[in-house]
C-alpha cells in the first residue's frame, strides 16, 4: 500500500494532530489502528507486560488489582477440528495459555476504568477502547488510559513497547517523529 493510501487510513478517524497530542500525553498506552476488514477488529489503546512465568501472571495481576480465577479440573475444553455454535461455545472456560487452568481475565476495571485483559503464554496486554463505540478511541479513552497508566507505573520495566510490531501501532519505533 502507498505512503499516502496508508496515511489516509491510519488518520481516517483521527487527524495527525489528535494521535499526536495523545501520544504526548500517555506514556505507556499506545494508539493501535485497526486491521480492518474481515479481522473484526478496532481501534484500541493498547500495553503490554511481559510476563514470563505463570508466577509473573499473578504477580502482576495482582499488582494491578485483578482477581484470576482457576477454572475446575472438570471444566470443558473445546476439541480442535470440531464445530461448535456460539452458545455451545460460550460455556467453555477460556484459559491463559501454557497456564495451571488461570481463565482469561477479559473485561475488568482497572483505576476505576472499563478494560480488556488478555493474558498470552508471555505478555498480559490491556486494550481501552471508547465504551459506547468499542471500535473506537476517544477523548475519554485516553482520559481512562491516564488513569490506568497511575498503575502501570509500578510496572514499567515489564513493559513491552510497541505493544504490537506494526505499523498499525503509534510508537516511537515506528513513528519517531511524533515524539520530536
Amino acid at each position: 500500500m502507498s505512503d499516502d493510501r496508508w496515511n489516509l487510513y491510519l488518520f481516517e478517524r483521527h487527524d495527525r494532530q489528535q494521535i499526536m497530542q495523545w501520544a504526548g500525553r500517555l506514556r505507556y498506552f499506545r494508539f493501535c489502528r485497526a486491521v480492518g476488514g474481515h479481522a473484526n477488529d478496532g481501534d484500541q489503546l493498547l500495553v503490554a507486560i511481559a510476563v514470563e512465568t505463570e508466577a509473573d501472571l499473578v504477580d502482576v495481576c495482582a499488582t494491578l488489582g485483578i482477581a484470576l480465577d482457576v477454572a475446575a479440573p472438570d471444566s470443558p475444553q473445546p476439541v480442535p477440528g470440531v464445530a461448535y455454535t456460539a452458545e455451545e461455545f460460550g460455556k467453555f472456560a477460556l484459559l491463559v495459555p501454557g497456564s495451571h487452568r488461570i481463565r482469561q481475565p477479559g473485561l475488568v476495571e482497572l483505576a476505576g476504568q472499563p478494560a480488556y485483559v488478555h493474558a498470552q503464554a508471555n505478555r498480559l496486554e490491556i486494550s481501552l477502547s471508547d465504551t459506547d463505540r468499542p471500535y473506537e478511541v476517544s477523548e475519554a479513552s485516553v482520559r481512562s488510559a491516564e488513569r490506568v497508566e497511575a498503575l502501570l507505573t509500578q510496572l514499567a520495566g515489564r513493559l513491552i513497547d510497541p505493544p504490537r510490531a506494526s505499523r498499525h501501532c503509534i510508537c516511537p519505533a515506528y513513528y519517531p517523529e511524533m515524539w520530536n
